[in-house]
């Protein structure tokens, strides 16, 4: 089994952003969550707020959206092609598992296409509410895949971040994942 991370990994950049700005073009009501966003952000960076607090407060634009479902569906017929081509010509394979910070509202229908399997951050997509205020991040990651598949082996994991080195080490081989290029995990930067 191969697990990756999916944004700025399999899909160049951050899919919430991206879905976010495609909401936004069909939908300029989203454009209503800016201040709130840039303050959690700022409150964030203080140390007040965290990171599942952003997301929160970000998601919030999904309230303006009559269809999320629609919306999901149509942002990936056009924005699926732009997966790696590393992954879609080399590596996929029916037993890959995508494990994801991003929500599972968004990544679901990803893996579906690619006929994979996934792990994503449980959140409400009428609201933008995470269940149980946890992404699916860092060492939530790690838990939410033995949740799943218990011990199940790992031959390859690939990310484009350290915060995912809990996974990495579970792994039989890791790579980092930087603008599609493919690199050997460098384990001594994450002590």
């Amino acid at each position: 089994m191969n697990v990756y991370d999916f944004d700025r990994t399999l899909f160049p950049g951050d899919s919430s952003i991206h879905f976010w700005r495609f909401c936004m073009k069909r939908h300029p009501s989203v454009l209503l969550v800016i201040p709130r966003a840039t303050a959690a952000m700022i409150n964030y960076k203080r140390g007040k707020l965290s990171w599942s607090g952003v997301m929160q407060t970000f998601f919030r634009f999904l309230r303006y959206i009559p269809d999320i479902s629609q919306e999901v569906e149509a942002f990936w017929d056009k924005k699926l092609e732009k997966i790696h081509s590393w992954y879609l010509n080399e590596k996929k394979s029916s037993d890959d598992v995508i494990i994801s910070a991003a929500p599972e509202f968004l990544i679901s229908s990803a893996a579906k296409r690619l006929g994979v399997r996934y792990i994503a951050t449980v959140m409400d997509s009428k609201t933008g509410i995470i269940d149980g205020g946890e992404e699916c991040s860092g060492d939530v990651k790690l838990r939410r895949f033995t949740e799943e598949y218990g011990d199940a082996e790992i031959d390859e994991f690939y990310s484009d971040s350290y915060l995912d080195t809990p996974l990495a080490k579970m792994a039989v081989r890791a790579f980092m994942v930087f603008d599609g290029e493919v690199k050997p995990w460098n384990f001594e930067n994450t002590d």
